[in-house]
Formats: C-alpha cells, sequence, structure tokens
C-alpha cells in the first residue's frame, strides 16, 4: 500500500503537466518533468517489492528503528504520543462546542484547502521573482541540494503533490532542466513521509513503524537507483522518451493518465482476487 501511494500521489504532476499541452515544447519540458517522478517510483517498486517479499527488507529495518527508539514493537504496546500531549488542551476545548461532527468535517476540509492553495501561490510567488539566478547559484546548484530543498520545502507545506507540481510548471517554462528536477522529486519523496510520522505520532507504535517503513522505502529507492549508475539514468531516459511521444501525439498523455493510474491498478486488483 505504501510502495502504491508512491506512486499514485504524482498524477498531480501529469495533470498539472497537461495545462500545457498546446504549447509544444514547453508541454514536452513540463511532462518529462511531471513522468520522471513516476518512472522512479515504478523503478523503486520493481527493485523492493520482490526484495520487500522475499527478505523482509523494509519491515526489519522500520522494526529495528521502531525498537531503537521505543523498545520492544508490539501490536499492543502502550504509546505516548507527544503530538496528543502536545494539542489536548485545544481538543478538548473543540470538542465541549456543541457543533455537529459534520460541520467540523466540513470547516476542516475547506481550512485545509483554503491552506494549500494559499502556500502554493505563496510559493510561486516567492520563486518567481529571482528564480533563475537564485535556482542556479543555491537550490539547485547540485544534486543534493536539489534532495535537500524538495525534502525541507515538502516537510513545510506537508504534501508532495504541491512541491512537485509547483516545479512542473518552472521545468516547462524551461527555468530548470530535467536533471535539476530529478533529485527534487527525490527530496519530496522523504519530505512526505513526515506527514505519515506525524500522523502516526497520534497512534501507537506500530503505526510508527509502518511510517517509517514508508521512510526507509525512499530511501533505500535513493541508495538503490539514483546512487547506483546502472539505474540512474532510466526513469530519465524514459521520461524524455515519453515526452517526444507525447508532444508527436496530444493523446498519449491522456491514455497514459487513465492507464497507468486508474485503469492498470484496476486490472491487477481484479487479477489479484
Amino acid at each position: 500500500m505504501i510502495m502504491g501511494a508512491n506512486i499514485g500521489t504524482t498524477v498531480t504532476n501529469i495533470i498539472v503537466s497537461i495545462g500545457h499541452i498546446n504549447r509544444g515544447n514547453e508541454f514536452k519540458r513540463a511532462f518529462a518533468a511531471a513522468t520522471v517522478h513516476d518512472f522512479f517510483n515504478v523503478l523503486a517498486v520493481m527493485v523492493l517489492f520482490p526484495i520487500e517479499i522475499a527478505f523482509g527488507l523494509l519491515e526489519k529495518t522500520a522494526t529495528g528503528f521502531g525498537s531503537l527508539l521505543f523498545g520492544t514493537v508490539n501490536v499492543n504496546n502502550e504509546f505516548n504520543s507527544p503530538i496528543k500531549s502536545a494539542v489536548k488542551w485545544g481538543v478538548n476545548h473543540i470538542e465541549s462546542l456543541s457543533f455537529n461532527n459534520i460541520v467540523f468535517v466540513i470547516l476542516s476540509v475547506l481550512l485545509t484547502f483554503a491552506m494549500l492553495y494559499s502556500i502554493v501561490k505563496l510559493l510561486r510567488s516567492l520563486v518567481l521573482d529571482n528564480v533563475q539566478q537564485f535556482f542556479d547559484r543555491f537550490i539547485f546548484k547540485t544534486a543534493v541540494h536539489g534532495i535537500v530543498f524538495g525534502m525541507l520545502l515538502t516537510i513545510m507545506v506537508q504534501s508532495s503533490s504541491i512541491t512537485t507540481s509547483t516545479i512542473v510548471p518552472l521545468a516547462g517554462a524551461g527555468v530548470l532542466t530535467l536533471r535539476q528536477v530529478y533529485p527534487f522529486t527525490l527530496g519530496a519523496n522523504i519530505g512526505t513521509t513526515v506527514t505519515a510520522i506525524l500522523a502516526a505520532l497520534t497512534l501507537n507504535v506500530t503505526a510508527l513503524v509502518a511510517a517509517f517503513a514508508h521512510l526507509f522505502f525512499n530511501l533505500y529507492g535513493i541508495l538503490i537507483i539514483y546512487l547506483n549508475p546502472l539505474f540512474r539514468e532510466i526513469p530519465l531516459k524514459l521520461a524524455n522518451w515519453l515526452s517526444e511521444v507525447a508532444i508527436k501525439n496530444k493523446f498519449i498523455p491522456l491514455i497514459y493518465l487513465v492507464c497507468f493510474f486508474f485503469l492498470l491498478p484496476f486490472i491487477i486488483i481484479i487479477l489479484g482476487r
């Protein structure tokens, strides 16, 4: 499920890139920037899923890390959540209000969308002022810079979809190259695991171990694929190839979107029954 979520979250990038579909080379660059994330995540699953089935690498690593932090990991372990302790006073006061639960859900959704919209708008206004010079001189100077920036930005906004979909238009405009976008998306993969870890901190040790498994999946993906010369170029080559095909036939991106993110998972679910 964690591996599938890593792939599924990239659908936002594809949708954003399709917004450039009538702009020729701009669409080609944007679509390549969107799909390089897809191909990396798929390749990571193809490599790590068989290893996990055979050896339980992620399970053992995540469990060992959880045990190191919290002692022996057990489903029945009691866990004093620091998040619950921090927000307990506010939660109790909100729950004491007489509003209907449905009202709280609606308000939460509206506030979440308002926050995400404001974050994206703010980020774009900040980065587009001196974007080319600032990116080349500092943020995307090296691959390590790109990974760290992608990770920190995603931690701040709590959504890899926001950070990666914000970077796609910049790639389309030619501000960023595909090689600069590539490590940034890997950092976003790491940063998005913080959301799961924070959520797990309100639950129990078992949930936290699952969140750690997500973190280690992305870390192993970088170690095995990006740092390995044999695999590193594969997502780049596939993204460039697909963008070349897509620019010749404008239906290809739509077919790719429907088949890859909806039809293929549905077929796999049906066959797995």
